[in-house]
């Protein structure tokens, strides 16, 4: 028997490797907790490990570009197409281009470079039938024409005087599945 050893000693002996190990996988965990903070950090981070919704949004919803598409040169314009010509219309109409131009044309669309300031008010009213054309613009699946009634702006301008004009618009089906205009103009 040794000087000061007692039972309670003995199982304290007994147990040390295993407290041993308890403390370095603590250590360990602190550790790795400490260099997570750091990364988030340095990468500009907010405190939570989960990333942040605009980063997420943006992962999950890059930017869509036209697919190839097979041409749709007859019948009816898909409702997605007709859509989204309706919706740019009804923009437009409520002073809200840029809007317009950010959602629902292509990323090369000639349509944003136009500054809207020749138009007043506009209103989508029809898709004129029995008009999809047989060669829409390249990058478009199909063009189609509709009614706008358009009131131009004070002042002279190409559109006239306030009323519907038959407009032909080219639209392209897009990666994620949505439809964008590449095209809007007053002849085919």
């Amino acid at each position: 028997m040794r000087l000061g050893c007692n039972d309670e000693s003995r199982q304290e002996a007994a147990m040390s490797p295993f407290r041993r190990r308890r403390a370095t996988a603590a250590v360990l965990a602190c550790g790795a907790a400490l260099a997570c903070v750091a990364v988030f950090a340095a990468c500009g981070t907010t405190g939570s490990a989960a990333p942040s919704t605009s980063a997420t949004a943006a992962a999950d919803n890059p930017t869509p570009t036209p697919v190839p598409s097979p041409l749709i040169t007859s019948g009816r314009p898909p409702a997605g197409a007709v859509d989204t010509v309706r919706e740019f219309w009804r923009l437009v109409g409520q002073s809200r281009l840029t809007e317009a131009q950010d959602f629902l044309t292509t990323p090369d669309s000639p349509i944003r470079l136009w500054d809207g300031k020749d138009i007043a008010a506009a209103r989508f009213v029809r898709v004129a039938p029995e008009t999809v054309g047989k060669a829409p613009v390249a990058g478009a699946t199909v063009e189609f024409a509709v009614d706008v009634w358009i009131k131009p702006t004070s002042g002279a301008s190409a559109w006239g005087p306030a009323g519907v004009h038959l407009l032909f618009e080219n639209v392209a089906r897009m990666s994620d599945g949505s439809w964008r205009m590449v095209e809007s103009g007053t002849g085919p």
